[in-house]
């Protein structure tokens, strides 16, 4: 019914009755009904919302797919763009700007500038995907001098925060020393102190730290929000749980998107065609080069066309099962590294041992109905050996490799998702006709009689 209203009073030029709408509705749900709009009416909506309700026009354009958010800023003034920056809070309005592309985010950084945003301006000169930028200064900080009578009173003074999950204890010279809950608070004696009933062992993190370990460590201890401090233990600002949930959410997105050889900026471009075919094309053409050497090598097995006919009837199956249980297990690695369940040099060993004993058990199965299907098929257990014992050690050695090389490209630095596509695939299929044809040609006397 919002969406059907809406659109109605866009369309009607109905512009009070439109702004009376939009005020009455959730940005999230403004924000929804945007692909429905054109782009004219987008801008028609969007006018209203910063000349009426800025503070939801922030709200609104954080919300927006990325192709939205994009047409939006490129049709706005930078006047009006500076003035929904404003009103944003300042890790909105970072995430913002680090979701444009680099040409757009070089203008809107102009606007900062233009503005004199310094908060922002201080948040962007923090690494890319770390605790600095993501923070959100808006917190409450206690001296631990305070008893939980006047604690309690700065609580209620601090209305307009939103985010009040824990109350931050520093000293007087703002070192963070520990943290407290508002149950806590309101459980404690009125004239003890915070130093007191505080807890002084805290997890944090430092502003250069990574925002996926940001995030592993909030889900870890189960924290609405993280503590984020600077070289001398200051405290900087605040991870609340929206932007962990975003992290996780972002993480979770990039690493698919490497997986299959392309890049989240899809999302960005999908109306170029060019520049998405550019993001897909190496991936491929690393696939291609694969493949091309995988059909070199079946050209170097001499066999007759006798056989050649019968052995490549069980190619396809004996390939593609090599690259599925690659890519189960490249998987499952991939993402037990992004999420912390596999360590570097704690449990690395335990999770290959696991994927080696797993394999073993779907090559085992595996092996033994496609060989005796190859036995019923060409009428000679030579054939069923051949392909049982093929597909077995092809499952075999394509279960290790989908688990290590995402490890060691992990131990080398390299995004482990990287590989989880032309490396692993490019590997397996190599392998794979290795062992299928060498045995063949191995057998190749007790096949043609």
């Amino acid at each position: 019914m919002i969406g059907e209203t809406l659109r109605r009073f866009v369309r009607r030029g109905a512009r009070s009755h439109l702004s009376k709408l939009l005020g009455k509705t959730r940005p999230e749900d403004v924000a929804l009904q945007f692909p429905r709009l054109t782009p004219a009416e987008q801008l028609e909506v969007f006018d209203i919302l910063i000349q009426e309700y800025p503070e939801s026009a922030g709200a609104v354009l954080v919300e927006l797919e990325p192709q939205q958010q994009q047409a939006v800023l490129e049709a706005l003034d930078p006047q009006k763009i500076a003035r929904v920056l404003t009103r944003m809070s300042v890790d909105d309005a970072v995430s913002l700007v680090d979701s444009l592309p680099p040409d757009l985010r070089d203008k809107r950084l102009e606007i900062v500038d233009l503005r004199n945003l310094a908060e922002l301006q201080t948040h962007l000169t923090f690494g890319d995907d770390t605790a600095g930028r993501l923070m959100d200064t808006a917190y409450l900080a206690l001296d631990e001098a305070l008893t939980v009578a006047e604690a309690i009173g700065e609580v209620q003074r601090s209305s307009e925060l939103d985010n009040v999950f824990y109350l931050y204890v520093v000293d007087g010279e703002h070192h963070l020393v520990g943290v407290t809950s508002l149950r806590q608070l309101l459980l404690s004696h009125p004239e003890k102190t915070l130093g007191d009933v505080m807890t002084r062992s805290v997890i944090k993190v430092h502003t250069d730290t990574d925002q996926e370990d940001v995030a592993q460590l909030a889900a870890r201890y189960n924290l609405l929000a993280m503590p984020v401090t600077d070289d001398s233990n200051h405290l900087a600002g605040i991870v609340t749980l929206d932007d962990i949930i975003d992290v996780v959410e972002e993480e979770a997105n990039e690493d698919f998107f490497k997986m299959v050889g392309t890049s989240d900026d899809e999302l960005v471009y999908q109306d170029r065609s060019f520049k998405v075919a550019g993001f897909r094309l190496p991936w491929l053409l690393i696939n291609m080069a694969g493949l091309l050497l995988a059909g070199a090598l079946i050209g170097f097995f001499e066999v007759t066309w006798k056989e050649a006919a019968l052995l490549v009837t069980f190619v396809p199956v004996v390939m593609g099962m090599g690259g599925n249980i690659g890519s189960q297990t490249s998987t499952i690695a991939v993402r037990g590294l992004a999420t912390g369940r596999i360590v570097i040099g704690e449990s690395v060993r335990r999770f290959l041992w696991q994927q080696f004993k797993v394999g073993t058990v779907l090559a085992v199965v595996c092996a033994a109905l496609i060989g005796v299907g190859a036995m019923i098929w060409g009428a000679s257990s030579a054939y069923g050996l051949v392909v049982g014992i093929s597909l077995f050690l092809v499952l075999m050695l394509a279960s290790v490799n989908g688990a290590m090389i995402p490890i060691v490209f992990e131990r080398l630095g390299v995004d482990p998702a990287v590989a989880a596509g032309p490396l692993v695939t490019t590997s397996n299929d190599i392998t794979g006709i290795l062992i299928y044809f060498g045995l063949a040609s191995m057998f190749i006397e007790i096949l043609v009689r």
